[in-house]
């Protein structure tokens, strides 16, 4: 069975948490290329330390360079820390993921996601959320 590397839109989210955990209970079959975390920089950084990936990407330029400042602390200078929509989408496309998981919350993802598609990126959109008003959650 060939790897299947991951790039995982919303990884500290309940379904990026879900499909990290998937991606450790099948490490035969899945590993982790980016992740996209939003503003929880200390569970970005337990994530990174963890899977590795070549890419974190955080909301802003002021927790990527946070998450960046922790990482190069730890030792995993290969990680690299970006931010934002172009962060984000930097994730989606990067030509090393052979597979997306888009599970932001709301059309925050929509770009990134739209960005993995037309890259020829298969996509799993776990959630509604995307289509739904917040109202309705």
């Amino acid at each position: 069975m060939t790897l299947k590397r991951l790039a995982i839109l919303g990884s500290t989210g309940s379904i990026g948490q879900s499909t990290l955990s998937i991606v450790e209970q099948f490490p035969e079959r899945y590993a982790v290329a980016a992740l996209a975390a939003g503003r929880n920089v200390d569970e970005a950084f337990a994530q990174a330390v963890r899977w590795r990936p070549q890419v974190v990407s955080m909301a802003t330029e002021e927790l990527a360079a946070e998450l960046a400042a922790r990482l190069r602390k730890a030792g995993a200078t290969s990680i690299e820390a970006v931010h934002g929509t172009e962060g984000t989408i930097a994730c989606s496309t990067l030509p090393e993921a052979d597979f997306v998981v888009s599970a932001i919350v709301g059309v925050a993802g929509l770009e990134a996601t739209h960005a993995a598609i037309l890259a020829g990126k298969p996509v799993a959109w776990p959630t509604r959320s995307a289509w739904w008003p917040r109202a309705r959650s």
